[in-house]
């Protein structure tokens, strides 16, 4: 695969797993630091259930990190 097809793919899976209002939203949120599923879920003002599932795909793409504690 040429190099320059194979970038545009990259590409286009980097923006697909962004493409959603609320991901932008979570995006915007980490960028003063970490925050906790809940902290995250009182600023977007949606469902504990649907930060995570939100959280996950940007983690599957690499776009956040998870860190237990």
């Amino acid at each position: 695969m040429p190099y320059r097809l194979l970038a545009a793919d990259k590409l286009a899976e980097f923006l697909s797993s962004i493409a959603h209002p609320r991901r932008i939203q979570i995006i915007e949120e980490l960028q003063g630091g970490e925050l906790d599923v809940g902290s995250l879920q009182r600023a977007l003002g949606i469902t504990h259930s649907n930060v995570s599932q939100h959280l996950a795909v940007l983690r599957t793409h690499r776009v956040v990190a998870e860190r237990r504690e």
